[in-house]
């Protein structure tokens, strides 16, 4: 090893790290110790705060999705009709179901689709009443509100 302007080298001309680059080290590890540090920190807290999110709004319609069955169980079970409709109509038919139903077959499949068509009318039926059912729920509140105003006068 030789000495050249205050470094050593080892003979290729290859400066070997003397104390001043061991600090300067360091504080480059230190400093990218902190930063990876901050940004598992802050990705973890923008994560807990999505999920949080996520969670509420899947709550909120889940809730939203149970007034609605509620309210409408008619409309609710002729989406169900519907899915189950498509669903049967993209899926292909198994031997095993071929076997088994044979002969039935058609007449299952008249018969479901008779009663999703009854469903869906009884369904649009319903939705077309909901504007009126609205209107009629606009009315007794405007009514309700003058009758107790005029109460309070």
């Amino acid at each position: 090893m030789t000495k050249t302007d205050g470094k050593q080298t080892n003979g290729t001309g290859t400066a070997e790290a003397g104390t001043g680059d061991s600090g300067r080290l360091s504080a480059v590890t230190g400093k990218v110790r902190t930063s990876a540090s901050d940004a598992y920190s802050s990705a973890r807290e923008k994560t807990s705060a999505a999920y949080g999110t996520a969670r509420e709004k899947a709550a909120r319609a889940s809730q939203a999705t149970a007034q609605g069955v509620e309210s409408y169980p008619v409309v609710a079970i002729a989406g169900g009709l519907a899915v189950g409709a498509l669903l049967a109509a993209v899926l292909p038919r198994t031997q095993r179901e071929q076997e088994v139903i044979g002969p039935y077959g058609q007449k299952l499949t008249d018969a479901a689709r008779e009663a999703a068509h009854s469903a869906a009318e009884a369904g649009r039926e319903q939705a077309n009443q909901i504007p009126a059912k609205a209107m009629q729920k606009i009315g007794e509140a405007v009514v309700e509100a003058v009758t107790t105003s005029g109460n309070a006068q």
